[in-house]
């Protein structure tokens, strides 16, 4: 019963970042990140449509339970571990790294697998590949911060106008999935970044948890 609950949870993810920019690869090299230590702590999320949460934000070089995927462990000392709760459930967890692109600041997410997801069927979990998905960040002067997700739907209707040439592939269902280099994602974001159509418009505000 477990595993059907996973499964239709990792459907609804699918269904909730339709629309935002996923990406192979990310959007910084090492010498773009920016490691901010007053990001750490416990925060309460809200969104214009009203709905509520709790995120928890770590230091990735305090985690010793993750497993860092390819190089990042020479790099923890400046990766986040970000998790999302909902009624005091884990319901995603990230990998994070903020970068500096330009005049802007960016968050690259990277999935954890959570333990739900660890004892599903393997050669099921085979068919999917995790991505990466990026957000502006707006620190703000009372402390708290803004995210809003980089528009995917923006760079494919580019792609389609081919008024862009940028590295994807043609999926089953006709959508664009971006397999560009993290240049070719850094030159986007710098031509493109403070284009309003390129960033969602529904912003999540980060505040400071009492």
């Amino acid at each position: 019963m477990k595993k059907i609950f996973f499964l239709l949870g990792f459907f609804l993810v699918i269904l909730l970042f339709t629309g935002c920019l996923t990406t192979l690869y990310p959007i910084f090299i090492e010498k773009d990140l920016v490691y901010k230590p007053e990001l750490i702590g416990n925060w309460k999320t809200s969104q214009g449509d009203g709905k509520e949460g709790s995120v928890e934000i770590h230091s990735l070089a305090n985690e010793k339970t993750v497993e860092l995927p390819g190089k990042i462990s020479s790099i923890k000392n400046k990766g986040y571990l970000i998790t999302y709760r909902e009624d005091n459930e884990i319901t995603a967890s990230y990998i994070a790294f903020l970068a500096r692109i330009g005049k802007h600041l960016y968050f690259d997410y990277y999935p954890v697998p959570l333990e739900t997801e660890k004892n599903a069927d393997e050669f099921y979990m085979q068919h999917f590949v995790k991505m990466h998905t990026s957000y502006r960040v707006n620190i703000l002067k009372n402390g708290a911060f803004e995210l809003n997700q980089l528009d995917g739907s923006y760079l494919n209707k580019l792609i389609e106008e081919k008024k862009i040439r940028i590295r994807h592939e043609i999926n089953s269902d006709g959508d664009a999935v971006i397999t560009a280099s993290t240049e070719e994602l850094q030159q986007y974001i710098l031509k493109y970044g403070d284009d309003p159509e390129a960033i969602q418009k529904e912003k999540t505000i980060f505040s400071k948890a009492l």
